[in-house]
């Protein structure tokens, strides 16, 4: 076997996931290499690491945030086309609304930034008085 091919199949070997013949293929390349030999101990080392590692446990649990969820869309389509349809283009509407308000604010904005470009204050001198000329 190449050296390509062994380094490939190092972490099946490391799993134990091939068979008698091709473990015994690369485990002789592996004797007559040491390039591949350190690669392989190198790895065995990295996965044996990884297994002692502990498994973080999910900080929510997903099924009770998605259920309610879950169970509303089940129920919805339980109801008649018309009522269907009726909730859809609430929801619809409602989303349009909440777009035409962010539009709108963001116009707001920028006519603010823009006109505040043309405001001209007088020109004060010391102690606060406007200038006279």
């Amino acid at each position: 076997m190449r050296c390509e091919e062994v380094q490939e199949r190092l972490s099946a070997l490391i799993d134990e996931q091939m068979s008698q013949q091709e473990r015994e293929q690369v485990q002789n390349h592996l004797m007559a290499c040491e390039a591949c030999s350190r690669e392989y101990r190198e790895l065995r080392r990295f996965v044996e690491f990884c297994r002692q590692l502990e498994q973080p446990e999910p900080k929510i649990d997903l099924w009770q945030e998605l259920q309610p969820m879950l169970a509303e869309i089940i129920a919805e389509q339980k109801l008649p086309f018309t009522q269907r349809l009726r909730r859809q283009w609430s929801r619809l509407v409602s989303q349009v609304c909440y777009g035409i308000i962010l539009f709108l604010q963001v116009v707001t904005y920028q006519m603010t930034i823009t006109l505040s470009r043309y405001i001209v204050e007088p020109e004060h001198t010391a102690y606060g008085r406007p200038a006279q000329g």
